[in-house]
Formats: C-alpha cells, structure tokens, sequence
C-alpha cells in the first residue's frame, strides 16, 4: 500500500492536493486556510487561522501524523551523540 498517494481534487471551490497518510487524508495548513478563507471572505483570516489551529489541537491529541524531516534529522543528531 502506497501511504504517499497524491490525489488532485476539484471543486467548485478551488483546487487543491490532498495526501493520504496513513489512511488519513491531510492537507497543508496553508490550502486549508485559503480554501476557508475563499469561502468566508467575510471572516478575518487571523480569526480563520486560529480556528483551523483549535480543530487541529483537538484533533490531534495522540500522536503526530506526520512530522517534517527536520525532525527525523534532530532525533539522528540525538541518537548518533548518545552511542560515543
């Protein structure tokens, strides 16, 4: 099973690229707030960015999905120290 599948999804709202991971479909953080802010154009984006902050925290409780490589690189740094 492939857990990198990009997937192009269009709709009358606009196009964006979505990942599947893990079984879990997941978008950048930027589409999210430009999608919601093209459907809301009447709400503050600080306002919109703040909610999509507070859904992620909630959703998010347990373990991260994903992690950006910089991440991998650090622990690297961290286990290669602790084995001289």
């Amino acid at each position: 099973m492939d857990d990198s599948i990009v997937r192009d999804t269009s709709s009358t709202r606009a196009v964006d690229t979505t990942h599947v991971i893990d079984g879990i479909e997941v978008a950048s953080f930027h589409d999210v707030v430009s999608r919601l802010c093209a459907a809301y154009p009447l709400e503050d984006p600080v306002h919109v960015e703040a909610i999509v902050l507070r859904e992620w925290e909630a959703f998010s409780a347990g373990r991260p999905l994903v992690v950006p490589t910089a991440v991998e690189e650090g622990a690297r740094e961290i286990l290669d120290q602790s084995t001289v």
